[in-house]
């Protein structure tokens, strides 16, 4: 949640050094010192990281990972004194050695997106990328060795950059993600993707150019990410059905997904749909394996 704020990468500064530290957790007391600069609740459990089993924290609202390996170059920041917080590299690298790669491949598409994660009724904020592919390449080179760098290089693999929400990220990961992880194997896309008006075009738009969510441009393909909470007042109805208009009277394949459509059958017709779309054989996961991954996706 820290770094779902603009701008708080220039407030920490540069990352510290932390193998030559100190570090382990000694008593609640320390935990409850957290509670004014972090929110975190049984919902929204506080993460720490301790160098042994026996420093464990045994809380709803605390979990304790441990970590006795040395630190890469860039995985902590100091955020006061005596607080240290992981970097979004280091976030990737913990959920990788963690998760696996499909929870993985979400926090890695956060840290490359454009929002993040905050306990409101919208759900995330707004925000620049804190890292790109090749930022995020180049300090799991650093941690080679390290627990979880395998996962977390895979994943990088499936994690794709300027996602603008988590719904977003989970309708890509389980459309595009391997049938053996609980995905459709579909192709994947280009986000926040920028399509032009043609000259010829012109009386068939009311705008030049249309920043799209999803977009498979070979294909002319679009898809359109739109959450309850966004798309519900008159003025998001009439750009929505003007902009798809629009995208479908200058040749574009233009679809629609909202949260209903992200689960069992709704879920495996919107994929069926979009294979044809795009001219590629559907194929569909086992039911047991992409309701598991539904759940470990973010």
């Amino acid at each position: 949640m820290i770094w779902a704020v603009e701008g708080v990468e220039e407030e920490l500064g540069n990352p510290c050094p932390a193998n030559s530290m100190e570090w382990s957790l000694r008593s609640m007391k320390e935990i409850k010192e957290l509670e004014g600069m972090i929110d975190f609740s049984e919902k929204r459990p506080l993460h720490v990281l301790v160098d042994s089993d026996r420093q464990r924290v045994r809380s709803s609202r605390v979990v304790s990972h441990v970590w006795t390996g040395r630190f890469p170059a860039g995985s902590l920041y100091r955020l006061a004194p005596g607080v240290l917080v992981a970097s979004p590299g280091f976030c990737c690298l913990l959920a990788a050695g963690r998760y696996g790669i499909a929870r993985a491949a979400c926090v890695e598409m956060e840290c490359l997106g454009l929002y993040g994660r905050v306990p409101t009724p919208r759900g995330f904020l707004d925000r620049n990328p804190l890292l790109s592919k090749e930022s995020l390449g180049a300090y799991l080179k650093e941690a080679k060795g390290s627990y979880g760098v395998s996962t977390a290089r895979k994943a990088m693999r499936w994690a794709l950059e300027n996602s603008r929400s988590p719904m977003e990220t989970k309708t890509v990961l389980a459309l595009t993600l391997p049938l053996n992880l609980g995905g459709y194997g579909l192709p994947r896309p280009e986000l926040n993707f920028t399509v032009l008006r043609l000259p010829e075009d012109y009386s068939l738009s009311q705008h030049s150019m249309y920043l799209v969510d999803a977009c498979w441009e070979r294909r002319k393909v679009i898809y359109e990410f739109n959450s309850y909470s966004e798309h519900l007042n008159k003025a998001a109805l009439d750009n929505d059905a003007m902009k798809m208009n629009s995208l479908g009277a200058m040749g574009w394949t233009a679809r629609a997904v909202t949260p209903g459509q992200l689960s069992g059958d709704s879920l495996d017709v919107l994929a069926r749909q979009l294979a044809k779309a795009l001219g590629v054989k559907a194929r569909q996961p086992d039911p047991k394996r992409r309701d598991k991954l539904l759940s470990e996706l973010l």
